[in-house]
C-alpha cells in the first residue's frame, strides 16, 4: 500500500503570521504538523526548529519517538541561545510508515491525529491540555471544554523541559483508510461532526484539505490552521501528483509542455475593452470604497459569552466580513440587562481607541458594582452596666 497526500496551511483570519509548520516528504514516508507558541515570532521559530530536527533525525535512521525527543532538545538549545526566544515551545504530531503497513504516530501537545475507516471518524491521539485532563477526570463535559477560557492551555510541549514524554500510537492501516493530522486551529473552530462530513464528502485529499481550512476560516479563523491528509491506496493505483510545496524527487514532478500561442484579434478585443474597462473601474472603485468603510470601523458585541471587540461592521458588508480583534475578560453574566441590550447586535465605533475606551468604561462599571455590593458590617458595641453588688 501507499499514501496519497493532501495538505494546506493558512494563518487564519485573526493572526498576523503563521506559527504552524508541517513536514511532508513522501519519499521518506514522513509527515508532521507542529503548532508553535511564544509570540514575537518565537512560535514560528520553535515549530520550524522542531520540524527540521525531526527530519534530520529520521533521515539518519532514528526512530520516530527518539526523533521527536531530539526535536525537543533542538528547541531547548535554540531557546537557550537567544534570550528573545526564551519560553518558546511547539506541539508535534508526526507519522511515518513502517514495515507491514503500520503507521507510527508520535504525539506531544494538542495537535491531533484522526483515523477515518469505513465512514467513521475517531480521534487517535489524546490532547495534552488542561481542559482535556479535566474532561478525562470528569470535571468538564466535552461541550464545556470547547468554550472553556483555558482551553488553549497545554500541559506538554516540545521546548519546555528536557526529557519530554512522547505518546506513540501504531495504526495497522487498511486500504481505504484516511488519516488526518491537524493543528488546533482546525479542531478549535470546526466540530468533529463537520470534519467527518467533509472527509466523507471530498474523496480527493487535496480538495478535502482545502475545504477543511476554508471551513475553519468561515467559522472565524481565530488561529493558524494546518491540515495534512493521508489516503491509503493500493500499490497499483495510478500515480497522483504531489500537492504544492511538497518535497518530491525531481523525477516525480510532471513536466509541463509549452502551449501553442494564438494571435489575439486585437480589433474586436479592443472594442470590448473600451466598453468593459470603465465599468470595471467604477465597480472596483465602489468595492474599494465599501471595503474602506467596512475596515475602518469597529464594534463591540457578545461572542462566546464574553464582550468582544471586532473590526468591521456587524454581519459584514458586501463580502467584507468582520474580524475578531479582542475577546475581553468581561463575562455576559457580569452585565446588566441594559448593558447587554446596548451591546447585542453590535455597538459601533469609528476607531479602535473609542471601542477600547467603551470596554474600559464597562469594566469600570462592573468593578464599581462589585465594590458597592461588598458591604462593611459595623458592629455596635453596647455598654452593659455591671450588676449591682450583693446585699450586705
Amino acid at each position: 500500500m501507499k499514501l496519497v497526500v493532501g495538505e494546506k496551511t493558512d494563518k487564519g483570519r485573526v493572526r498576523d503570521g503563521n506559527e504552524d509548520a508541517r513536514l511532508i516528504i513522501p519519499r521518506m514516508e514522513l509527515y508532521a504538523v507542529a503548532d508553535g507558541m511564544g509570540g514575537h515570532q518565537a512560535g514560528e521559530v520553535a515549530s520550524q526548529t522542531a520540524i527540521e530536527a525531526l527530519r534530520a533525525a529520521v533521515d539518519s535512521g532514528t526512530s520516530i519517538r527518539d526523533a521527536i525527543t531530539q526535536a525537543n532538545e533542538a528547541v531547548l538549545e535554540r531557546s537557550a541561545a537567544d534570550e528573545r526566544l526564551r519560553g518558546m515551545g511547539t506541539t508535534m504530531t508526526a507519522a511515518t510508515l513502517a514495515a507491514g503497513g503500520t503507521l507510527l504516530i508520535g504525539h506531544v501537545g494538542d495537535s491531533r491525529a484522526y483515523l477515518m475507516r469505513e465512514g467513521e471518524l475517531r480521534q487517535v491521539t489524546e490532547d495534552h491540555s488542561l481542559v482535556e485532563e479535566m474532561v478525562r477526570g470528569g470535571e468538564l463535559t466535552p461541550e464545556q471544554a470547547e468554550v472553556h477560557p483555558q482551553r488553549s492551555v497545554i500541559t506538554r510541549a516540545l521546548g519546555i523541559e528536557p526529557g519530554v514524554e512522547v505518546d506513540m500510537y501504531p495504526i495497522e492501516l487498511e486500504e481505504g483508510d484516511r488519516v488526518l493530522l491537524c493543528s488546533d486551529g482546525l479542531t478549535g473552530m470546526v466540530r468533529t461532526e463537520e470534519i467527518a462530513a467533509i472527509l466523507q464528502r471530498e474523496p480527493d485529499p487535496q480538495r478535502a484539505a482545502n475545504t477543511l481550512v476554508d471551513a475553519a476560516n468561515k467559522a472565524g479563523g481565530e488561529d493558524n490552521i494546518t491540515v495534512v491528509i493521508l489516503d491509503v491506496v493500493a500499490d497499483g493505483s495510478p500515480a497522483v501528483a504531489a500537492p504544492p510545496d511538497v518535497e518530491t524527487d525531481t523525477a516525480e514532478r510532471p513536466t509541463a509542455l509549452p502551449k501553442r500561442r494564438r494571435r489575439p484579434r486585437w480589433g474586436r478585443i479592443g472594442r470590448v475593452l473600451l466598453w468593459v474597462l470603465p465599468v470595471v473601474l467604477v465597480l472596483a472603485l465602489g468595492f474599494t470604497a465599501v471595503g474602506w468603510y467596512a475596515r475602518r470601523t469597529y464594534f463591540v458585541d457578545i461572542d462566546r459569552a464574553r464582550v468582544t471587540v471586532f473590526k468591521g461592521v456587524p454581519d459584514g458588508l458586501l463580502g467584507w466580513d468582520p474580524t475578531l480583534e479582542e475577546r475581553t475578560t468581561i463575562k455576559v453574566a457580569d452585565l446588566t440587562e441594559a448593558e447587554r441590550n446596548d451591546i447585542e447586535g453590535g455597538k459601533r465605533f469609528s476607531s479602535r481607541e473609542k471601542a477600547d475606551a467603551f470596554v474600559d468604561r464597562l469594566d469600570q462599571k462592573i468593578e464599581d458594582r462589585e465594590a458597592a455590593a461588598t458591604t462593611t458590617t459595623t458592629t455596635t458595641t453596647t455598654t452593659v452596666p455591671p450588676p449591682p453588688p450583693p446585699p450586705a
